[in-house]
């Protein structure tokens, strides 16, 4: 009844498409059955991304990775063995495109139980990419995050919590979702590269 009162109509999705491309974006969608996946396929989305509960389905894993598209997976209800198992499905089909999101299946989530030093473990455990997938109503967790390696932050949004929904509690408005975008910018250009050189400003 959740995913029912939370999915997107398939009619929205080639709409959705269209205006993200017109704004120069990527648009994707998070299947949950081998139908999705077709009806993705035919709309030529470039990638795929697995919710948490869905890291235990291997038909659907094994199916949107043999597509041989870049692959998203949120490990919010995962341990370590569904991981490994998510992981050896993708690789099966020669799919090794992947990256796993940290995940607290809070909603909304605490800073306390964010765990981001699980982040560069997965780096290094894994040998995948690494992200986040953050369901707190600050920005510091998405920036921290980066610092440690993350390449992927995924955010939920909505234009007014007012609207309601089953996620609007834990939300970022537009403003919030922009100083958001701006801190992992910022943050980002800060890690710059390793460099021990001394800057001519503080040469003298």
């Amino acid at each position: 009844d959740l995913y029912k009162q939370g999915s997107l109509p398939y009619e929205w999705q080639p709409k959705l498409q269209k205006i993200a491309t017109d704004l120069g974006m990527i648009c994707f969608s998070t299947p949950f059955d081998n139908e999705a996946v077709d009806y993705m396929e035919d709309m030529n989305m470039p990638l795929y991304k697995i919710a948490s509960f869905e890291i235990t389905d291997v038909n659907l894993i094994r199916y949107a990775a043999s597509k041989h598209k870049p692959m998203i997976i949120s490990t919010g209800v995962a341990e370590i063995v569904d991981i490994e198992l998510a992981l050896k499905v993708c690789r099966e089909e020669g799919n090794n495109d992947i990256t796993l999101l940290k995940c607290t299946s809070d909603y909304p989530a605490s800073l306390e139980k964010a765990n981001l030093l699980t982040i560069p473990d997965m780096k290094e455990r894994f040998g995948v990419k690494v992200g986040l997938s953050d369901h707190s109503m600050t920005t510091t967790i998405p920036m921290a995050a980066v610092a440690m390696g993350g390449t992927v932050v995924e955010k939920h949004f909505i234009l007014d919590r007012n609207l309601g929904g089953i996620d609007s509690a834990f939300s970022l408005n537009p403003e919030e979702f922009a100083s958001m975008v701006k801190a992992v910018r910022d943050v980002e250009t800060a890690l710059g590269k390793v460099n021990y050189e001394v800057a001519d400003t503080d040469k003298g």
